[in-house]
């Protein structure tokens, strides 16, 4: 008879039953896809509530495993009850990610340090005017491929000063030497700036990187087939952090300008000259001498 009544008073623990913040959404949900989490949720409402208060935990929530293939009631669902984000790594959201969906998550989370937004294709500078007012700690923005962002756009974005650090508007073709000025202008923090296949960029608005941003650690202008020497000589005498510089296809910067820096180790995507010629440019860079 004891024998039985421990048996019958036995009790079933489930999944479930298992503390859902300390436990479940720490350890164990992380570790799957989105597209688990989505189905996990579509297995019961107890499951449905289970993965909606993860998704209101997270820290990070990024559609990049999805890309296009994820949609904007899922991005609502993945992001509508969250107040605490602090990385918002949309990338390659190019049709379903619009301003409707967008502005709701930025407005409530103004702790956002990092957003990645490239090749979104249907949203508008209208998310950059409410990424510049309620983001005030902002460190970390991409906007590649994002054709649509123009120099308004870009003054309601930064006038608020965010503390950013790595930039980069590659393939933002619209923008021109006023809307780097004023970026660098407000935000002379920046480390990082990418500046890839902006056509009308010249010498002005690089002008005005080197005079801003002393702390410039990567500089990368790839097709920006207006620059000179000029300008990135500048860059080398004032950015002395300088560690990195894209300059391929820009067919107007030579090794006058690139040869102190080669000296001075600074990683450049042109090849070297033959090792002689280098040698020699890396002697006329010591000697201070101007090729």
């Amino acid at each position: 008879m004891e024998i039985e009544n421990t048996a019958r008073d036995r009790v079933t623990v489930t999944l479930l039953d298992i503390p859902w913040e300390q436990v479940l959404c720490r350890h164990v949900l992380p570790s799957l896809s989105l597209q688990t989490l989505f189905r996990l949720r579509s297995v019961s409402r107890q499951f449905r509530d289970l993965v909606d208060v993860h998704f209101s935990l997270l820290f990070t929530i990024s559609t990049v495993s999805c890309a296009d293939t994820f949609s904007s009631r899922a991005f609502g669902v993945l992001s509508g009850r969250n107040f605490c984000v602090k990385e918002l790594i949309l990338r390659n959201a190019k049709d379903w990610l619009t301003d409707a969906s967008l502005l709701p998550v930025v407005q409530n989370n103004g702790l956002l340090h990092a957003i990645d937004l490239s090749n979104c294709r249907s949203i508008s500078n209208a998310s950059l005017y409410a990424i510049g007012v309620n983001c005030h700690q902002l460190r970390w923005l991409s906007l590649q491929k994002c054709v649509w962002v123009s120099s308004a756009g870009m003054l309601s974005l930064i006038v608020n000063e965010q503390p950013l650090e790595h930039v980069d508007l590659s393939g933002c073709w619209d923008l021109d030497d006023e809307a780097i000025s004023q970026l660098v202008q407000y935000c002379r923090g920046i480390k990082f700036l990418l500046l890839n296949n902006i056509y009308g960029l010249t010498d002005r608005a690089v002008l005005a990187i080197a005079h801003l941003c002393p702390t410039l650690q990567q500089l990368s202008v790839n097709g920006c087939w207006r620059l000179t020497d000029h300008c990135i000589t500048m860059v080398g005498e004032l950015c002395k952090d300088l560690r990195a510089l894209q300059v391929r296809e820009c067919r107007n910067i030579t090794e006058k300008s690139l040869g102190p820096l080669r000296a001075r180790k600074v990683r450049i995507d042109k090849p070297a000259p033959s090792a002689i010629c280098n040698r020699y440019v890396q002697h006329l860079a010591g000697l201070n001498v101007q090729i």
